[in-house]
């Protein structure tokens, strides 16, 4: 299942988060990540000694910090390219082969719920090709995450709608005997559908 939220992700409830870094060399993290060392730093030291340097472009590692930390599992994405230029079409590439790393981890490690922010590369990217690119990964496989909930996290509503109308755009275009591939139990209606607004944070 796909859903929007409203929200900060690091206030999330979920069982995984996805961390934003420049796998080049160590202390090159996004803001994400680094508000995340300064909410839990132990728990970040202890995520970045087990990081294995470099972590190449568009891959993703996890780990499980001992340490407090909100998240039963963090996993660190490559996706940030501080001395390399990219083209636009690279970027996109970039989250696309990110987001599908940290998804195979999340189901590898049974993880129920993975939180991730939109992922724009530090801005790098604009809003709506970043959102565009995480959907090209999740629209084929969403139908199989029967046990995996990837919840995207925005930071005002008008975003979050954003991404229901993109999603409403391209899954629309599934010839599906379903109502939707993406849906959930009948007490939790899917955020994307006409006259709903995202959820907020939880």
């Amino acid at each position: 299942m796909l859903e929007f939220v409203e929200g900060d992700v690091l206030s999330s409830t979920a069982d995984a988060i996805v961390l934003t870094i420049d796998g080049a060399k160590k202390g090159m993290e996004g803001n994400i990540a680094r508000s995340y060392a300064r909410r839990w730093p132990d728990a970040w030291m202890e995520i970045e000694d087990a990081i294995r340097y470099p972590v190449s472009l568009g891959r993703c590692v996890a780990v499980a910090p001992k340490n407090e930390s909100q998240f039963r599992w963090v996993l660190l994405a490559s996706t940030l390219h501080h001395l390399d230029f990219l083209t636009d079409a690279q970027k996109a590439g970039v989250i696309r082969a990110a987001l599908g790393d940290a998804i195979k981890l999340a189901l590898r490690h049974r993880v129920g719920r993975l939180a991730t922010a939109v992922m724009t590369g530090g801005w790098r990217m604009e809003l709506k090709p970043a959102l565009a690119a995480m959907l090209d990964i999740l629209r084929p496989i969403t139908p199989q995450l029967h046990a995996l909930t990837v919840s995207i996290y925005t930071l005002t509503p008008g975003q979050a709608n954003l991404g229901i109308q993109m999603i409403k755009q391209q899954f629309g275009e599934m010839h599906d005997p379903e109502p939707c591939p993406m849906r959930c139990e009948p007490e939790r209606p899917a955020y994307f559908q006409p006259g709903m607004s995202p959820k907020r944070g939880r």
